[in-house]
């Protein structure tokens, strides 16, 4: 296989409260992770999970083989379902890079998704050595929407549903891995452990990071914007690169409206979860059909709308698309219903 360079992504880094120090994540692209319908890398259906991450670390893709002298320059490997097994050399890499602290993010998929045709699907590429640290991929397919049986975990919070579309499940059988989530048969989804000084996140699909902007030309699944996937995603990570748990929902799910005020019969008060920015444009991010909208105003979580005309007693509806959030997070088109009572 042709092995090139380490490709170094450029990402502007955001100062985020919550995190005081830029930290390195290596995206491996190097065993196959672009055959048949897989795009497992950040500048194809992986990017929006390498442009979140990018708001807190240094992100870089290689195409190398991965040795101790590359990886000891990041604190967290994320291996997306690889096609092509690792040389024996790699597997003590990745499992010394791990004991020596650094943090795994090992991504598998169904039995039998063997893309190129060389023998080998995910399962059995990582069963080949991770079984050191405690657990194993089964050879088996499931899916679930939701696989809503979330523990309580240093990966989990703010998460309350994830899917899995086509995917395999996990067996632990040593005490320093636990289940993060389950399916509705109680077999383990995701799984979260230790090892030496670092860490390791396990999931069986590769679809929930999957954002569906691939090749023209291979059928993908867009899983990013369902449910928490994304969520759990940037959680593993944070857990992985610092080893404390933290909730990242706020950075990359779309605000939404929460409550809506008649303030008076020209104003109302639309309120979100989270702080938005503008500009907001009568007509295409916000509408009221029947009412012309004369301006807006933000502060904080509050969009005030003013009208041109006043309101008559009865049912609205306010439409709402393309929000954005303080961290670029777009909201959807959506309809909220409310009333005008009168003064």
């Amino acid at each position: 296989m042709l092995r090139k360079a380490v490709i170094i992504i450029s990402v502007l880094l955001i100062s985020i409260t919550f995190l005081a120090f830029a930290t390195s994540v290596l995206f491996d692209a190097g065993h196959a992770q672009n055959v048949g319908n897989a795009n497992w890398n950040v500048n194809g259906a992986y990017s929006d999970f390498a442009q979140a991450l990018g708001r807190f670390f240094e992100v870089d893709q290689t195409y190398h083989w991965l040795t101790p002298a590359l990886l000891e320059r990041y604190s967290v490997l994320i291996i997306p379902e690889p096609n092509d097994p690792f040389s024996s050399e790699e597997q003590q890499a990745i499992l010394q890079f791990i004991h020596n602290g650094g943090g795994v993010f090992f991504i598998a998929d169904h039995e039998g998704a063997d893309r190129n045709n060389n023998g080998w699907d995910a399962v059995s590429i990582f069963d080949e050595f991770v079984g050191v640290l405690g657990f194993r991929f089964n050879h088996d397919t499931m899916s679930a929407y939701p696989a809503k049986y979330v523990k309580t975990s240093p990966i989990t919070s703010g998460v309350k549903k994830v899917g899995e579309w086509g995917g395999c499940t996990l067996s632990i059988y040593e005490k320093n891995v636990h289940p993060a989530v389950e399916l509705y048969t109680g077999q383990v989804y995701i799984a979260y452990g230790e090892y030496g000084k670092g860490r390791f996140v396990a999931i069986g699909d590769s679809s929930p990071f999957d954002d569906g902007t691939g090749t023209l030309d291979k059928e993908l699944y867009d899983g990013w914007h369902t449910g928490d996937d994304a969520v759990i995603a940037l959680n593993s990570v944070y857990w992985l690169a610092i080893g404390k748990a933290t909730d990242t929902s706020a950075y990359v799910i779309p605000p939404k409206i929460v409550k809506i005020s008649v303030l008076t019969s020209k104003k109302i008060a639309v309120y979100f979860d989270k702080k938005i920015k503008g500009p907001i444009v009568p007509r295409f991010n916000v509408a009221i059909p029947g009412m012309k909208i004369e301006r807006t105003s933000i502060k904080g979580k509050i969009l005030t709308i003013f009208l041109s005309q006043p309101f008559k007693k009865g049912k609205y509806t306010l439409i709402t698309r393309s929000v954005f959030d303080l961290y670029g997070n777009s909201s959807p088109m959506s309809s909220t219903r409310f009333e005008y009572r009168g003064e």
